[in-house]
């Protein structure tokens, strides 16, 4: 599942189902909670998305949570786009 940055949302993945953060693999609990990457979807838990960013491509214009390879990638394409 990759979501090109010129699609104007992401394709959220169903937390029904998601027993585990996509990138740790920790389990999901009480305590450690899913949080969707507003960038690609996918559910992770809190330390694997704790990166805040705005997604142009996107038109979001806010801080909003993301995973950290999208963290990067938007980064990248954020200060491409500036140049």
């Amino acid at each position: 599942l990759e979501l090109a940055l010129d699609e104007k949302s992401a394709k959220w993945i169903p937390d029904q189902g998601v027993s585990q953060c996509f990138k740790c693999k920790r389990a999901f609990d009480f305590f450690n909670r899913r949080h969707h990457c507003r960038c690609c979807g996918r559910i992770f838990c809190d330390k694997c998305s704790s990166q805040r960013s705005t997604i142009s491509k996107m038109q979001i214009d806010s801080m909003v949570r993301v995973c950290a390879r999208c963290y990067g990638n938007l980064q990248r394409f954020q200060a491409r786009d500036a140049e």
